[in-house]
Parts: C-alpha cells; sequence; structure tokens
C-alpha cells in the first residue's frame, strides 16, 4: 500500500474513481456525477495542479482517495483544511487504506493549518466512525442539505486539531 500526492499525470486514474464514488454513492458527495463525468482530461489534470490530492494505491491501482485544501484567499481562514473527496474502493475497505489516507492528510497539513474540516452523510456510520477514530468531532447537522433523486439528506459538520 503506497499513499502519494497524485500528479496532473495521474488526471485518469482520478477521474475513474471519482466518478465511481460519485456513482455508487450519490448521497456521500455534493459533486454532480453528470457534471464531473463532462469535464476533459485537461480539467481534472487542472484540478490536480490546483488542489492538493492524494492516492492510495494497493497492488498499483488507485483504490483510494482524498484532497487537502485551504482557503488562502483570505488570511482569516487560511488555517482551517478541508478534506473533501474520501473514497475508498470497496475491495480497499478494512485495509487500513482509509487510515493511511487520513494519516497522510495530517501529515501534510501539519505546518499548513491549525484545524480541519469536513461534511459527512448523517446516516454514514462507516465514515463517521473513520472521522472520530482520528480526532474529528461532530459540531453541527446541516438538515436537508443535499437533495438526491427526491429525497433530501442531512450532512454533519465536523472538526479536528491537526
Amino acid at each position: 500500500m503506497i499513499v502519494a500526492r497524485l500528479t496532473p499525470g495521474e488526471a485518469e486514474d482520478l477521474r475513474e474513481i471519482r466518478l465511481e464514488a460519485l456513482r455508487r454513492h450519490p448521497t456521500a458527495f455534493s459533486a454532480d456525477p453528470g457534471i464531473e463525468g463532462a469535464l476533459a482530461i485537461e480539467t481534472w489534470r487542472e484540478r490536480i495542479a490546483g488542489r492538493v490530492w492524494f492516492g492510495g494505491r494497493i497492488d498499483g491501482r488507485l483504490a483510494g482517495i482524498n484532497a487537502f485544501s485551504t482557503e488562502d484567499y483570505s488570511k482569516k481562514t487560511a488555517h482551517v483544511a478541508h478534506l473533501g473527496a474520501m473514497y475508498v474502493r470497496e475491495p480497499a475497505r478494512g485495509s487500513g487504506l482509509a487510515d493511511a489516507l487520513m494519516e497522510n492528510f495530517f501529515d501534510y497539513a501539519k505546518g499548513r493549518a491549525e484545524m480541519a474540516v469536513l461534511t459527512v452523510e448523517a446516516l454514514n456510520r462507516r465514515a463517521i466512525a473513520l472521522y472520530k477514530r482520528h480526532g474529528f468531532e461532530i459540531t453541527g447537522r446541516k438538515p436537508r442539505s443535499m437533495k438526491v433523486d427526491g429525497a433530501f439528506h442531512d450532512e454533519l459538520e465536523m472538526w479536528g486539531e491537526v
């Protein structure tokens, strides 16, 4: 298992796993698979260059991802890291890859941020347990924050120390 920052040359791998995540778990992500799927591969390369994406590979195959970002447009919020796009493919669940991706996120965040925030679908117990295991605490609930196939879904807001 290897976790490393993705490069623009890995855009096709990122696109494939990200679209899989959006299709298989539509309530776990606010991004729209139709919009994301229509993006040119060059746009995916630009996304990798403009944001910090991490990938975990098992036997050379990209099996999990997450992303680090900050709001560096304001020095008032630049101390806050955002954890996003967390996803581990089904065959890799239970392998320790999710924990490795989280540890990698925090290693990268040290010295760049003082706290981290995320949102998670309120019924996603497995993800909530992962985040709590890594020191995140629930700070609030966003009712009806997503509407998927006519049904509303709440999200929890969580934060943790870096």
